[in-house]
């Protein structure tokens, strides 16, 4: 039995990776399962029954029993076409349950050439599959669905249709309506009009956290203009609900190409005390309900909140530096600013600050004043004048942070040409970088 189980567990793990897999005591049991999937990232579950028998009633009466529960029924061995084999499809799709042997399972993951699009239908049937399915139909299956991404892609309105029909047929109402608003964003992302979109009309552009994760996993093109188009009605609220590894190429597109759409309250800089934290190149990703963009050295967390909402261990350090050094940086950063808060010895604090928004970085008095406090001057926070002065961004130094003031909200583009420079001290490529994606959206506002 423990062979059996196993043999079946490994043919679903080539089918879904992703998948956990309980076995549980029980084997060829009427009412309770052989195994159990479960998929952490949206906390689905599927049970699986196999079966012995190769007769097409027997099926049709276990699926009268446990029904309810939307099951995977498995055979162990081909069924035999006959008598019934309608009826079988008809009932098992009316209860949402999957009909089809381990072969036949690994087949939805055989037909397309794309891997990521193999793992989106490998994944959509074994949560939501339904039908009497064979090999053949299968393979065809998981191929007609394939060409419907490259169809939306190219704004072919006959190739998705058929996806999205083929998909209707195979699959729940939840897994087919996901896929169908996967071909939707890839359809408005390719340029088209969403009138001439070929599904339902009642779809809307905003991707939920489950289907954003799967687009942002079949990384269709490196072209910015799609990923323009997919971040037009983004926000980083939405975004954050989604777990996103910085392998993803597709969020890396999506980030780059959206920075004037995305905003967030607050920004968070933490260096990193050992190598594993980092990335040799600059990666983003998403995690624990924040944006990050980490780097070799530190990492910068974007928050929809503020910042006491960040995770224990991402807490930002003290990072207390010199006026000479504030100064320094803004300079090079080329950022005004219009307020500063410096501490000397004693925790007594002094606050300078321009009437105007005006910038006071050249200002000969601040120069004289910190002449007169000393060395032992600390800045506490320093603030940027933004959008005309109509927005004031803080940067702390007491834990490496910046925010606005009554919940205002910044550009992600902001904060990495005023946030990041101020907090951190840059080296010329990691400045370099910066100002490379940066430039494309100076003035956008």
């Amino acid at each position: 039995m423990a062979s059996i189980k196993n043999a079946v567990i490994e043919r679903i793990k080539e089918t879904d990776a992703g998948v956990a897999i309980e076995s549980t005591e029980y084997f060829n049991h009427t009412f309770a399962p052989d195994l159990v999937l479960r998929w952490p990232t949206d906390r689905s579950t599927r049970h699986v029954y196999l079966r012995t028998s190769t007769n097409l009633n027997y099926l049709r009466e276990d699926i009268a029993v446990v029904s309810g529960v939307g099951p995977i029924f498995m055979p162990l061995l081909p069924l035999v076409p006959g008598n019934g084999g309608e009826d079988l499809d008809r009932e098992a799709s009316e209860s949402n349950t999957l009909v089809a042997d381990p072969p036949t399972v690994v087949a939805f993951g055989s037909a397309s050439r794309e891997r990521s699009i193999r793992n989106l239908v490998s994944r959509a049937v074994l949560q939501g599959g339904r039908g009497y399915v064979t090999k053949q139909r299968a393979r065809a299956t998981s191929h007609t669905i394939g060409l419907g991404f490259v169809g939306a892609q190219k704004a072919n309105s006959y190739i998705t249709r058929r996806a999205i029909d083929v998909a209707a047929v195979l699959m729940d109402i939840h897994r087919a309506d996901q896929l169908t608003r996967l071909l939707h964003a890839i359809w408005l992302g390719s340029g088209a009009p969403a009138s001439d979109f070929p599904g339902t009309t009642a779809i809307t552009a905003i991707l939920d956290a489950s289907a954003l994760r799967l687009l942002l996993d079949i990384a269709i093109t490196e072209d910015s203009e799609f990923w323009r188009r997919i971040g037009a009605n983004l926000t980083l609220e939405r975004l954050c609900e989604a777990d996103v590894p910085a392998t993803s190429d597709g969020l890396q597109q999506l980030i780059l190409a959206n920075l004037d759409r995305l905003r967030a309250r607050s920004c968070q800089i933490v260096s990193h005390r050992d190598e594993e934290h980092g990335y040799p190149t600059h990666r983003w990703l998403v995690k624990a309900g924040c944006l990050t963009m980490s780097t070799e050295r530190y990492s910068a967390h974007f928050l929809p909140g503020s910042v006491s909402a960040i995770a224990a261990d991402r807490v930002g350090e003290e990072d207390y530096i010199t006026l000479r050094e504030l100064v320094s940086r803004a300079n090079e950063g080329n950022i005004g600013i219009s307020e500063v808060t410096l501490e000397v010895t004693g925790g007594r604090q002094l606050d300078y600050k321009s009437s105007n928004d005006a910038n006071i970085v050249s200002d000969n008095m601040l120069q004289e004043l910190g002449g007169v406090l000393g060395s032992d001057a600390i800045v506490r926070a320093a603030v940027v004048p933004l959008g005309s002065g109509a927005r004031q961004l803080r940067c702390d130094y007491s834990k490496n942070f910046a925010a606005g003031r009554a919940g205002a909200k910044f550009h992600i583009f902001e904060l990495l040409g005023t946030a990041i420079p101020l907090l951190r001290a840059l080296l010329p490529s990691e400045r370099n970088f910066i100002n490379g994606i940066v430039e494309p959206f100076d003035g956008a506002l």
